[in-house]
């Protein structure tokens, strides 16, 4: 530096020539060549290996207008160096596939890496990421890796942030030691990694000095002991917290927690193992605003000292065991979001709520609070918007008739409160409402005009379980909302059925007491139905020419009804329910286009004509057939036994004829154990997955399945005309706990191998004309809690087992050949009137201690009667052959008498 001072010409030559580097930077940019060529190139062999079926990647090329690299989508370069520093890529709704290439490594200035969000097909994360070097942001979450986390990552040490969450659960780290040498990690984020082996991760953490943010959320954390003090992170950084979704402990976390400064401000504990009471040092955590310890084993009451929390803003302790009043949260002013629901409290919602002034979202539902509901509760709550007090039985309320509340709210949920016997004058007032559930709430009342008149920007509404009455208006103009949830169902609303609004996804008008034709919606061509329900009314006509132009409908239910003529024309349907009608005819073609069918119930009308032969090859998804009660005639078509999902099959009470099709054992669904989430009932939407229901003959009595109908795997053939012998094929579905043939004129012997059916509940075969034995297998159905063989031709003993003994005489009766217990009628050679006990035990084996008592008996009696004839000739036959020894008997036996 002296130098140049002393040669002033030297510093303007060094000038100059900077002078010279800038003019030549200007004239790259301004020819518009920028990015550097070798990493032009690497980019383009990285495309090379991508799968771009969305164009994300369009604007990369070798064409004159495409060679500007840096002007490229996802790409940024340094302003003075022309090198690469960002390649962000994520594909929320346009995946890239295929593979992640090594020439990412010619990018050597990268410093962030977003790859998240796209289909990488399950493949292991690449080692040579940890190569490089520069890198400060990594994001790999949600893009299908899987395998261990390369330990190489631990060599990124300018990394700032680490994203590997959501991979499907597809990723596991078995040691987390690499972490500890990101000395500069801020932001980490694993969460639904496997780190059930990484028994350091709490060590591991605490080494992170700089982390700022902590996602760990179902990564099945093993639970750790206790850390000495001195391992604690004292560290006032991390300010985000989630480990929810792990099986941790109270012992293990909160003195962790605590150690932390002030500084915390969001806290996801929930759906942990967490036990005891909630400490009384989370009032310490001045700086939280956010706290969830849901769906834990929390117990005892509500800390006071949740009210120092001054900047609370969403707090959630629902499914716990918590219990007592909700305590004085008055210091809280800042508090925007109280979720208490799903907890065991008793005891009062105390006033003490009224004070938090900037309240906005409250949420006490599901609890067992007991208290009358106030309008001092709500004085000082001027910006309520949620109000949730749902499923708290002893909850009333008490408002005054003319109480104007201080808020606006969006959304009211009051379900299963006593918020009866009138409809609440004060909701009157909710001009914003969105949601609206009063349902099961015991109302007895009408629904006021004005209520229609306010309800222009609901998207639900739900006053079902009530005593409504009355006459609907015509509401379909009131709703603006295009994704609308409208529940009037078990009320008894009465006339003829309003029109219903085109833009709703989902209408329940079931269980009242509508009348007349549904001709006013079968005109619908332009209504957004999934879900309609009208079902339980006494609605009729002819629906032949209805909801053919409805595209959306997928869900149906018009049944216990009085709808007749013709069946209707219906599309892309999945779930039918037409049960209880007088539908007549046969079924028409047009029910072909419902190739997504997997419900359907036309149980109880007038149908004629054979099955269709197109069902089976038709409804590939179907898992419920119920034709129930009609009038079909015919044979099964054995295409039948092409729906593998099929569950429950019911053909009884019709006129079908001809042999039972021998390729049931095709009916994978009851041969194999259900995955309900992806097979079983599949077809149904989030909407109406938990709607689906249906009235299924279960031991000769009717049942409603509602929440437990996949569970029903159940074939009934029962009162047609079938005959033949039973399909050993039939011995297949080993996971059948239904199956009734009765009242058929089926024939033959019971197959061998019915023991197959370990799974069976319930087994009728009852007045055919089965003939033979019964198999010694059906003594091993120990699962039978119903079996009839009464009125067959069946002969022979009865399989002794305790068992079958206690489902009584009534079901083998009426066999005239048949003998045994617990029929009052012994087979020939057994004793008669024995005590079942000494007959044999539970096996219908004789007992080895009883066999042996037997044997001592006889040979009691045997020894006795040698003894007596050896006896007998040793005396008389002495008498006999010796005539000395006689005449002395006489005559002893003379003096004797005398």
């Amino acid at each position: 530096m002296i130098k140049f001072f002393q040669h002033p010409h030297l510093l303007v030559i060094v000038l100059l020539l900077s002078l010279r580097d800038t003019c030549e930077h200007s004239i790259k940019t301004k020819d518009g060549i920028k990015c550097l060529e070798n990493e032009r190139q690497a980019l383009l062999k990285f495309k090379d290996e991508l799968i771009d079926e969305y164009g994300q990647l369009s604007s990369w090329g070798n064409n004159k207008d495409k060679k500007e690299c840096c002007k490229w989508r996802g790409i940024i370069c340094d302003n003075l160096t022309n090198h690469i520093i960002k390649l962000d890529l994520h594909g929320v709704s346009a995946p890239l596939r295929g593979n992640i290439s090594a020439w990412l490594l010619e990018i050597q200035h990268l410093e962030h890496l977003d790859l998240s969000f796209n289909d990488f097909n399950y493949n292991t994360i690449p080692q040579f990421i940890g190569s490089l070097g520069k890198l400060q942001y990594l994001d790999l979450s949600y893009s299908l890796f899987s395998g261990e986390i390369p330990h190489h990552l631990g060599n990124l040490s300018e990394l700032q942030y680490l994203g590997l969450s959501e991979n499907d659960g597809m990723l596991t780290s078995t040691n987390l030691d690499w972490l500890s040498q990101l000395h500069s990690l801020r932001y980490l984020k694993l969460s639904c990694v496997n780190l059930t082996m990484a028994t350091n991760w709490l060590q591991t953490i605490n080494k992170l000095i700089q982390l700022e943010v902590l996602y760990l959320s179902d990564c099945h954390l093993p639970t750790v002991l206790p850390l000495p003090p001195s391992m604690f992170n004292a560290s006032n950084s991390l300010h985000e917290l989630d480990l929810s979704g792990n099986d941790l402990s109270s012992s293990c976390i909160f003195p962790w927690l605590f150690n932390f400064s002030s500084g915390l401000s969001n806290i996801d504990l929930g759906s942990n193992k967490l036990q005891g009471p909630i400490p009384n040092a989370i009032g310490n955590l001045l700086s939280l605003s956010y706290l969830s310890l849901h769906e834990n084993q929390l117990e005892g009451e509500i800390p006071i000292s949740l009210g120092n929390l001054s900047s609370l803003s969403y707090l959630d302790l629902s499914y716990n065991q918590l219990i007592g009043i909700v305590p004085h949260l008055a210091l809280s002013s800042s508090l925007t979001h109280l979720s208490l629901d799903h907890n065991m409290f008793n005891g009062t919602v105390t006033q003490s709520i009224g004070s938090l002034s900037k309240l906005e979202y409250l949420n006490l539902g599901s609890n067992h609070f007991e208290d009358i509901i106030t309008e001092s509760h709500f004085f000082n709550l001027f910006q309520l918007k949620f109000l949730e007090l749902s499923y708290n039985p002893s909850i009333s309320f008490d408002f005054s008739l003319g109480w104007n509340p201080p808020f606006q709210l969006t959304d009211v949920l009051l379900a299963g409160c006593k918020v009866g016997p009138h409809f609440p004058t004060w909701l009157r007032t909710q001009t914003t409402l969105y949601t609206l559930d009063i349902s099961s709430s015991g109302i007895l009342d009408t629904l006021p005009d004005r209520l229609w008149e306010l309800c222009s920007n609901l998207d639900f509404l739900n006053v079902s379980h009530n005593n409504f009455h009355g006459v609907l208006r015509d509401f379909s103009p009131m709703f603006s909302t295009n994704f609308l949830i409208i529940d009037l169902s078990f009320n008894h609303f009465s006339g003829s059925l309003p029109n219903l609004p085109p833009n709703a996804t989902m209408l329940d008008l079931s269980n009242n007491k509508f009348f007349g034709s549904i001709t006013n919606i079968c005109s619908e061509t332009n209504c957004s139905w999934e879900y309609l329900d009208l079902s339980n009314n006494l609605l009729s006509g002819q629906l032949s020419d209805c909801f053919a132009h409805v595209s959306n409908l997928r869900f149906l239910k018009l049944a216990h009804n009085n709808f007749s003529g013709k069946f209707p024309s219906l599309k892309y349907l999945s779930s039918l329910h037409l049960q209880n009608n007088s539908f007549a005819g046969e079924i028409l073609t047009s029910l072909r286009n419902c190739t997504s069918l997997a419900f359907i119930d036309l149980s109880r009308n007038k149908l004629t004509g054979k099955i269709p032969s197109w069902v089976g090859g038709t409804f590939t998804r179907l898992v419920f057939l119920s034709l129930r009660s009609n009038e079909f005639f015919g044979s099964i078509p054995s295409n039948l036994c092409h729906l593998s999902h099929l569950q429950v099959l019911d053909f009884s009470l019709n006129k079908i004829s001809g042999a039972i099709p021998k390729c049931l054992n095709n009916l994978t669904a009851m041969v194999q154990e259900v995955d309900y989430e992806s097979r079983g009932f599949f077809f149904l939407t989030n909407i109406t997955r938990n709607y689906e229901c249906a009235n299924v003959m279960w031991k000769r009595n009717e049942h409603e399945y509602i929440n437990t109908l996949q569970l029903v795997k159940l074939i009934d053939l029962s009162s047609n005309n079938l005959v033949g012998d039973i399909p050993t094929e039939i011995t297949s579905l080993v996971t059948l706990v239904g199956l009734n043939l009765s009242r058929n004129n089926l024939s033959g012997i019971l197959p061998a191998s019915i023991e197959r059916l370990r799974s069976l509940d319930f087994l009728d075969l009852s007045r055919n004309n089965f003939s033979g034995g019964i198999p010694a297998g059906v003594s091993q159905l120990d699962q039978l809690g119903v079996l009839d063989l009464s009125y067959n031709n069946l002969s022979g003993k009865i399989p002794q087992n305790n068992h079958l003994q206690t489902l009584g005489a009534s079901a083998f009766e009426e066999n005239p050949d048949l003998c045994g217990l617990p029929l009052n009628k012994t087979c020939p050679g057994d004793e008669i009137a024995q005590d079942p006990k000494i007959i044999g035990n539970a096996n219908g084996m004789k007992d080895p201690k009883e066999e042996e008592d037997r044997l001592i008996s006889d040979g009691f009696y045997i020894s006795m009667a040698v003894g007596f004839v050896f006896g007998f000739w040793g005396v008389c036959g002495t008498l006999v052959f010796n005539n000395l020894w006689r005449i002395a008997f006489f005559k002893l036996w003379n003096s004797s008498t005398d």
